[in-house]
């Protein structure tokens, strides 16, 4: 073949300067490879995912009972009082019936350090047939019968979210979907009076399928490897990072088997092998100096982690023209020898017309 590459071999463990999401490396103070480079394509990730789903700053969520109305025209309190409790969960990895447990267990606890009756305030439900978290009126609606829900994002303060935004916290990673401004308040409302048993009546507030895992993928970029691209990168929304995307690792195990628990859930290894690559445009007189790396989430912004995860790697493959001719086989006439070698073509677009041609060739003969 006409074209040779070597590989860059990056691992996040070398990094010379900045930390695990926003690497610098320089080959400690030498050019990490060097030659007649004219495009680079990522090749493979291999990425232990280590990102719990509920971390510090998207673990909190308020609920306020109707017996507390001037809560609703004022900023929140800071620490929970009777008929406001502030449910906040510890970091780590959850399943959803052990993020049930764990939000139940913090309701009581709330309900019970502000000298309250834990009969008194609502629950959580998961079921694991839908995917879907539920809050459930609470078992003693005679004290409080109607609660507000409200967290950062989803159902900020007095419900006054602004349209077209991206953002995440504990209650949008459980399903629930963001309100829009002016929206009227969610509330988990009282008993229904329809049945004589309170049991059978007890009025719910859903969410949609519960994503569970922190992201749903993690953006791969890194501007200099980008920096001789001509055009940037498309996206459906023009809220997300959309430049310098070298490759999307979305977070699964990539093998279409029932899963005993939704991904991201618990830690795990993804490895990736891309076939259909983006290649980066490169400059001949330029060798690769510095690398830099950025992880971005599903919304756009900069990869949060708890704690450290373990190192992750990535594999680029850089090609470069041999002296050989374009026709794809790596022979040389007799009469090229001697001459410049032909124009430049891409690796990715040789592959693709070579492949184009034998199905042309093969549709003739039938």
């Amino acid at each position: 073949m006409s074209y040779a590459n070597a590989p860059i071999v990056l691992n996040v463990r070398d990094l010379t300067a900045g930390e695990y999401n926003n690497a610098q490396f320089n080959a400690k103070n030498q050019n990490i490879i060097q030659g007649d480079i004219r495009e680079i394509a990522v090749s493979e990730v291999n990425f232990p995912y280590d990102i719990p789903n509920i971390q510090a700053g998207f673990n909190t969520f308020e609920l306020i009972s109707a017996t507390v109305p001037p809560l609703l025209s004022s900023s929140p309190v800071l620490t929970s009082d009777p008929g406001y409790l502030i449910i906040t969960i510890t970091p780590g990895f959850y399943t959803g019936p052990e993020l049930e447990t764990a939000i139940n267990d913090a309701i009581i606890a709330e309900q019970t350090s502000v000298g309250g009756n834990p009969a008194d305030a609502p629950t959580v439900e998961y079921s694991a047939t839908s995917n879907r978290f539920t809050f459930i009126a609470p078992a003693s609606p005679a004290v409080s019968p109607t609660w507000t829900v409200f967290s950062a994002y989803t159902y900020p303060f007095n419900y006054q979210q602004q349209t077209n935004t991206l953002g995440k916290d504990i209650l949008s990673i459980m399903g629930f979907l963001p309100v829009p401004s002016n929206t009227p308040a969610l509330d988990i409302a009282a008993y229904s009076t329809v049945s004589a048993d309170p049991l059978l009546n007890k009025p719910t507030f859903s969410g949609g399928s519960a994503p569970l895992a922190f992201t749903q993928y993690i953006d791969i970029c890194s501007p200099k490897m980008c920096q001789y691209q001509y055009f940037r990168d498309g996206s459906t929304t023009n809220l997300a990072r959309r430049a310098d995307v070298i490759c999307r690792l979305f977070i699964c195990d990539n093998v279409s088997l029932t899963q005993t628990s939704v991904e991201g859930t618990r830690p795990f290894i993804i490895n990736r092998q891309f076939f259909n690559a983006r290649i980066m445009r490169w400059s001949a007189e330029s060798s690769v100096g510095t690398i830099d790396i950025q992880l971005y989430d599903d919304v756009g912004q900069p990869l949060t982690t708890t704690w450290a995860p373990r190192p992750y790697q990535l594999t680029f493959n850089c090609y470069e023209r041999s002296q050989s001719d374009d026709r794809g086989d790596g022979a040389m006439d007799a009469s090229e020898a001697g001459k410049p070698p032909p124009k430049y073509a891409s690796y990715q677009e040789r592959n693709v017309t070579q492949a184009w041609d034998q199905l042309s060739r093969q549709g003739k003969k039938k």
